[in-house]
């Protein structure tokens, strides 16, 4: 109002309206965002019985997997690789495995099983043919048996190499077979069968009760008994009237170089088995027969205890290494 007159604004038209109505709109609405990038679902978790979560699908956090996931996720896998490392070996089955070097334990051939059935089959070929066999191919045909998997020919050669000979190997001493890598309580047993059945063989001859007239067969019983005995045993063969195998008995042991006999006993044990004959046998293990000055002396002491009751003593036979010495057969008694 001035000097006293009122003047009055003009009224805003519609379409005036309208537009500042949109104006203000506009500048208060926020701005719209860009359109997001496209993102790959996330892969389906599966559990695994160890209680660990796992993507079924590579699994990283721009693979949309959660970081959370994914730390798990790693968790499980360094466990599971520390139980695959400490995961006991699986046996070997019936499959094509059989023969791997993991399911081969450490005591089996390195070598194909194909290949050792071959040379097995042509040895025992030779030994049926009637080949004659070295040393140490006998050994190894006799150990097939004890060590049905694996190569006998290196075990073989060690106890030749160890022992000397197939008969000194066959009767060595269970303590030292068992050095030799690869025998064990089998191989040991196999051998003291095979000795056992050798004494049983060179006895039957004495046992079938048929007159003793040979000082050679004779010899040949104990050298098989006294083979590769490490110290002197001292032995008296008893026989009746007719020169028939009464009994055996080894009198006693002693060093390598000395056996104790005392006649008394001799004459003992001849009435307890009501001998009328006995013959004498040791064994030298330096391997020479040959008769010391106390050997000597000892058959006489022995026969002259003897003499009294009318038992006689036929010889005395001194056994070493491939050879024996009679001392009837040299009249050193």
């Amino acid at each position: 109002m001035a000097n006293g007159i009122r003047v009055d604004e003009a009224e805003p038209s519609g379409a005036a309206l309208i537009a500042l109505r949109q104006a203000v709109e506009a500048r208060s609405r926020p701005a719209q965002p860009s359109a997001p990038p496209h993102k790959t679902p996330s892969p389906p978790v599966r559990s695994s019985n160890d209680g660990c979560t796992t993507a079924a699908g590579p699994g990283s956090q721009a693979d949309g997997i959660e970081p959370a996931q994914a730390g798990k996720a790693n968790q499980c896998g360094k466990q599971r690789g520390k139980e695959a490392h400490h995961r006991p070996p699986v046996p070997a089955g019936d499959g094509a495995d059989l023969f791997s070097s993991a399911a081969r334990p450490a005591t089996e051939p390195t070598g194909n099983a194909d290949t050792l059935s071959g040379h097995r089959g042509r040895l025992r070929g030779r030994f049926d043919r009637g080949e004659k066999l070295v040393d140490y191919e006998l050994l190894e045909l006799l150990l097939f048996r004890a060590i049905p998997r694996r190569d006998t020919k290196p075990v073989a050669k060690a106890m030749i190499a160890r022992f000397g000979s197939f008969a000194q190997a066959v009767s060595a001493p269970a303590d030292q077979l068992s050095e030799i890598d690869g025998i064990g309580p089998r191989v040991v047993s196999d051998l003291r069968l095979v000795r056992a059945a050798a004494e049983r063989f060179a006895e039957s001859p004495l046992r079938a009760r048929t007159r003793l007239t040979s000082t050679e067969a004779v010899a040949a019983y104990y050298r098989t008994k006294l083979q590769g005995v490490k110290r002197e045993e001292f032995h008296i063969l008893f026989l009746d009237k007719r020169n028939n195998m009464l009994a055996t008995e080894c009198a006693g042991t002693g060093t390598v170089d000395h056996t104790p006999v005392y006649p008394r006993e001799v004459v003992a044990k001849a009435l307890h088995h009501n001998a009328s004959a006995i013959v004498l046998i040791h064994n030298h293990p330096s391997g020479d027969p040959s008769p010391s000055s106390a050997d000597v002396e000892m058959t006489r002491l022995i026969v002259s205890a003897l003499a009294p009751i009318g038992v006689k003593v036929h010889d005395h036979i001194i056994i070493g290494e491939g050879a024996h010495v009679s001392l009837q057969g040299e009249h050193l008694m």
